[in-house]
């Protein structure tokens, strides 16, 4: 697991998310056979649990509305006195309850009144008993709008692998997402891999399988060639961006 990292520089200072947590106890508040308010499928990929949360909130609109309730809790952590990556789960509201969803553990019925969603930190205190080996850091509910499908310049090929291609058009849905390809240094050759851009809740956001996802301060356009190279660095020390590549089934 990656550690927490923060940048010093405010125009690109960032949260490390890489959110591959082990699996701690699990407390239910829902019986097993309450039915969770939608379905969700998840996509599988690496290091996901940011994207797969942004896909699982875009769902829950589909569903029901974009005058509907939902939220992406995300937070730092601590794991025996280390810093460590953190996590992130979708929250929504839903028949007068509020229910979580979690790459780790599924679906759980929250004991927190409705009245309370905004409040990040109650909110996230059921979630946080599957984890006991974590101390949250800064807990936050993120939440995004009016955003639309867009498509960008056309791309220079197809990607080669699975994960960041089928986040890419996951979130492509509901909001201009650019998928690239970098190089970076890895034991003395360069290596290739792709990566996404893409923003949720105003913020520049970058997902790579290979470290997760970097929430930016910065503001800008997913095509950004300028913003998105310093992104990369800062993910990937040493790294370039390469090219754009299309979308799967963009049709470029």
């Amino acid at each position: 697991m990656s550690t927490a990292w923060s940048s010093r520089r405010p125009a690109l200072s960032a949260a490390a998310l890489c959110f591959a947590l082990s699996l701690g106890g699990t407390v239910f508040v829902a019986a097993a056979a309450e039915p969770p308010p939608f379905g969700y499928s998840a996509m599988g990929v690496e290091n996901g649990c940011f994207v797969e949360s942004v896909a699982c909130f875009d769902a829950f609109h589909e569903a029901f509305g974009e005058e509907a309730w939902g939220r992406v809790l995300q937070w730092g952590s601590r794991e025996d006195e280390v810093m460590a990556a953190g996590h992130a789960v979708a929250v929504f509201e839903s028949a007068g309850a509020l229910w979580c969803w979690d790459i780790n553990h599924g679906w759980m019925r929250l004991s927190v009144a409705p009245a309370e969603r905004d409040e990040a930190a109650v909110v996230a205190a059921p979630i946080l008993a599957n984890y006991p080996q974590v101390t949250a850091l800064f807990p936050i509910l993120w939440d995004d709008s009016g955003q639309a499908p867009a498509k960008g310049p056309a791309g220079a090929g197809s990607a080669a692998s699975r994960d960041a291609p089928m986040a890419a058009a996951r979130l492509a849905r509901h909001r201009p997402v650019n998928l690239i390809e970098i190089s970076r240094p890895e034991d003395g050759e360069a290596r290739t891999s792709e990566a996404i851009v893409f923003v949720f809740g105003g913020r520049m956001c970058l997902y790579s399988p290979e470290k997760g996802t970097m929430i930016f301060r910065a503001r800008s356009s997913v095509w950004n060639v300028h913003l998105t190279q310093e992104m990369v660095r800062r993910m990937f020390p040493g790294a370039k961006l390469v090219r754009s590549l299309d979308l799967p089934g963009s049709g470029s």
